[in-house]
């Protein structure tokens, strides 16, 4: 499972759509980290840095970083998208900013 690929979430009655996995390749476990990516919806109040708005399947999501996620490998079978060169910057930063506030 590469880093940074996309996954449909399979709970349609779930908040998030979908999963961006930011674990490493180089730690294995029965679980990913991913962080869930909620539709954007219009008026909804973003944490700046922490949640940034990305496009997938054409659809506008928000990364959920705060709300970070370990999501069963056994759910991440087949990836939908990969976050593309700039985007995966910007997740990284969020994930920094969660962890250490810069």
């Amino acid at each position: 499972m590469p880093r940074f690929d996309i996954y449909k979430n399979p709970n349609p009655k779930a908040s998030h759509a979908f999963y961006l996995d930011i674990q490493s390749d180089l730690v294995t476990t029965a679980t990913r980290w991913c962080i869930p990516l909620r539709t954007v919806k219009p008026g909804q109040p973003v944490v700046s840095r922490a949640q940034v708005r990305v496009s997938v399947q054409g659809i506008n999501c928000l990364m959920d970083t705060p709300n970070l996620l370990a999501v069963p490998n056994l759910l991440l079978r087949s990836p939908v998208e990969r976050l593309d060169t700039p985007a995966q910057a910007l997740a990284d930063a969020a994930v920094e900013f969660m962890l250490r506030g810069y």
